[in-house]
């Protein structure tokens, strides 16, 4: 539902009770024969109600208070409320016949007890208009906020995916450059991989989700980019269990696998490269596994940047995922672990 509409539907309850209290202490009070006295009497005090309301509600709190002129608020408060609306309400008593009192009465000792009553009720309604003011501002200013954080979020995140992408698609070229050097018939179809593989940084991360089955796609194929140039393409293996579609973020996986074969000698017969996704119940699970030795491992220039990669999955994932990195007997072993949302 719209937010404005909202916003003028909570005073339908404020008009409704205004209305009831008015008859209500019209109908019990009225005189024998005050044929129109109920009318006139819920009138008036229901104009005094939703007057003492909207004034604090319309112009008191938002004029002074939210502005921080704490003294204009009181000042203005107090003539208000001791003076200006007992008035009214006396004045509007005293020509619909609704009060008791003659003027000359209600302006003396006599009078006090009602002046009274009707200061204490305008403070009741201003009160309650001060707090349905307060609760709407904290309702806009919630979806504000709200709307604040997830323009700072995609912020972030196009920031991010900013600097990841082009790591991807350098180290990429770099292989590339290096098929064209040894084998050119294998350069050919890497170049054809690798317009997939740009398409899909320049349009698919376009998109706040995909489908798992897209990433996976390019998972293999950037996979299969990379094994090109290795004598030992048997060393990097990758496994999926998926037991529904369900979507993701792009490039979720890729800078953990592009890490994988950076870290890795997979040349070296002794060397391995070990990936699955798999999905379980709502569980989404990442599993990267690499050896690698001390040659590999110094010769770090400007990696991915795992802290890079953290930060986005803080903003994507809060309090639902969980990733692990670990360095054990010359393993490099990433497990990520995500709660997606139920269907």
């Amino acid at each position: 539902m719209n937010k404005k509409i909202i916003l003028y539907l909570i005073h339908i309850p404020v008009w409704i009770i205004a209305l009831f209290i008015a008859y209500f202490f019209s109908s019990d009070d009225m005189p024998p024969g005050g044929s129109n006295y109920v009318f006139f009497s819920t009138t008036t005090f229901a104009f005094w109600f939703l007057a003492s309301f909207y004034a604090f509600y319309s112009f008191l709190v938002p004029k002074y208070l939210e502005k921080s002129k704490n003294n204009k608020f009181w000042i203005h408060t107090a003539l208000f409320t001791i003076i200006i609306m007992p008035a009214v309400n006396l004045i509007l008593s005293l020509i619909t016949k609704v009060s008791a009192l003659s003027l000359s009465e209600s302006l003396s000792v006599q009078g006090l007890a009602p002046w009274t009553g009707s200061i204490l009720g305008t403070i009741f309604c201003g009160g309650l208009g001060s707090l349905y003011r307060f609760s709407i501002d904290w309702f806009n200013n919630l979806h504000i906020k709200k709307d604040i954080e997830n323009i700072k979020l995609q912020s972030e995140l196009s920031a991010i995916k900013s600097k990841l992408n082009p790591h991807l698609l350098f180290n990429t070229l770099n292989n590339i450059y290096t098929l064209i050097q040894t084998k050119s018939d294998k350069a050919s179809l890497a170049l054809s991989k690798l317009s997939n593989l740009l398409r899909y940084v320049v349009y698919e991360t376009e998109n706040k989700k995909i489908t798992i089955q897209k990433e996976i796609d390019i998972i293999l194929q950037y996979i299969d980019l990379e094994k090109m140039r290795l004598s030992n393409p048997d060393s990097v293996s990758f496994s999926k269990k998926i037991s529904k579609e369900v979507l993701v973020p792009p490039m979720l996986f890729l800078p953990f696998i592009e890490n994988g074969f950076k870290h890795s000698n997979l040349n070296d017969f002794n060397q391995k490269l070990d990936i699955s996704i798999s999905e379980n119940n709502n569980i989404l699970l990442f599993n990267c596994i690499n050896t690698f030795n001390d040659k590999t491992t110094n010769n770090d220039k400007k990696g991915i940047g795992i802290e890079l990669v953290k930060k986005r999955l803080e903003l994507l994932y809060p309090k639902s995922h969980n990733l692990n990195i670990s360095k054990e007997n010359n393993e490099y072993c990433v497990t990520l672990k995500i709660n997606l949302p139920s269907d």
